[in-house]
Order: C-alpha cells, then sequence, then structure tokens
C-alpha cells in the first residue's frame, strides 16, 4: 500500500512540477522563452527576455507548483497514516523531501514541453523552504551573496545545491532524505552543466537588473 502511495505522489509532483510557469507565460505571448536568450525556461532567461513582472509571475509559480505538491503528498501520507503522531519528524521530512524531488525531476524534464524546462533554481528554493524554513534561509542568504559579488545567478545556484545536502544531514541527522537531497544536488548540476563549462572559460553571462536603454 506505502509503495503505491509513494508512486502516486512521484507521479503526481512530477506532473505539477512539468507545469514550467517560463514557458507558459511566454507562451501567453505568442512566444517560447526557450527559443529566446539563453533558451532556459526558468526565471533569469525569463527577466532577460520579458522583464521583471513576467520574472516575478514565472517564480511565484514556480515556487507555489512545489509547494502544492508537498502539501497534497504529506496530507495525503497523514490521512492514510503513513505519517502519524507516533513518529518522528523525519517521516514526514522525508516524504516532503521526495515529493519536493519529483516536483524538481518534472520542472527540468517537463513531460508537457518536450522535456526541455529550466534549471529547477526557483522550485528548489520552493522545496527547500518547505522542507526546512530554516536552511532556506541559510541558502537565499549564500544565493545573494554569491550574485550580488559574481552577478553569476549560476554559480550562486550550483552552490545552494551543493550546500543542500550537506544542511540536510547537519540538521536532521537522517541518512535517507541526505541521500534524496544528493540526488537532487546531481540533477541540478547535471541541469547546469553547460553553465559549469561557461563559468569554467570565464564567459559565463551575468545578470544585471538594470533597465535596458530601449526599455
Amino acid at each position: 500500500m506505502e509503495i503505491l502511495i509513494f508512486c502516486l505522489i512521484a507521479l503526481l509532483s512530477y506532473l505539477l512540477g512539468s507545469l514550467n510557469f517560463g514557458v507558459i507565460l511566454s507562451k501567453a505571448k505568442g512566444e517560447d522563452v526557450r527559443e529566446k536568450g539563453s533558451g532556459n525556461a526558468g526565471t533569469t532567461n525569463m527577466l532577460r527576455n520579458y522583464g521583471k513582472g513576467m520574472a516575478a509571475l514565472t517564480i511565484i509559480g514556480d515556487m507555489a507548483k512545489v509547494a502544492v505538491a508537498i502539501l497534497i503528498s504529506v496530507y495525503t501520507c497523514k490521512r492514510l497514516d503513513i505519517i502519524n503522531d507516533t513518529q518522528s519528524i523525519p517521516m514526514e521530512m522525508l516524504v516532503k523531501c521526495f515529493s519536493g524531488f519529483f516536483c524538481v525531476l518534472g520542472h527540468i524534464f517537463p513531460v508537457f514541453f518536450k522535456f526541455k524546462g529550466g534549471k529547477g533554481v526557483a522550485t528548489s528554493g520552493g522545496m527547500v523552504f518547505m522542507i526546512d524554513w530554516r536552511i532556506g534561509l541559510i541558502l537565499l542568504g549564500i544565493f545573494i551573496i554569491v550574485v550580488l559579488i559574481t552577478k553569476y545567478v549560476s554559480l550562486g545556484s550550483l552552490i545552494m545545491a551543493a550546500l543542500y545536502p550537506i544542511l540536510i544531514y547537519l540538521l536532521h541527522r537522517d541518512i535517507l532524505a541526505a541521500l534524496i537531497s544528493l540526488i537532487f544536488t546531481a540533477i541540478v548540476f547535471i541541469a547546469h552543466r553547460e553553465n559549469i563549462k561557461k563559468l569554467i572559460n570565464h564567459n559565463e553571462n551575468k545578470i544585471s537588473l538594470k533597465k535596458k536603454e530601449s526599455e
């Protein structure tokens, strides 16, 4: 029974993750953000091509979908007594990690958009805050500092992903949750493989919040 429930959680979370708001919002304008700029369907490329308003809507949508996936997953497990009052916190956190992982997977490889999505930064951020807000604040602070200093969003994202499983283990001492987090980190690095090459070759694009002269 529990195996079936976790399979359904994985499927639901993946499908919700596949609702890539960068693609949805750009298609509402008769375009596809994946055909512009870096070709990525994430917040950064939306910012560069459609401005702050569309970027804000993208990040809100991509964070909200993982929150919905995790809330539904936890609620379902509590109703079915998979998570109950006799257990310690790790079971609930494990469900959150499991659901969040598949939601991020859906964002990066969306079934609705030919498996070409974003890098998973906003969705990952939403997942981390749902799992442990303390870790979320720590990683957000590190991300902001790295981006402000280097102007590389990709570098900030990679550092966050690398630190995530370490913080999960240090704060919760849960090996299984840490392993799921480590797999998540590997997928984020794979999604950023081109950015890693550009960072090494010093030709990665830098972010700018200044308005263009043409705007």
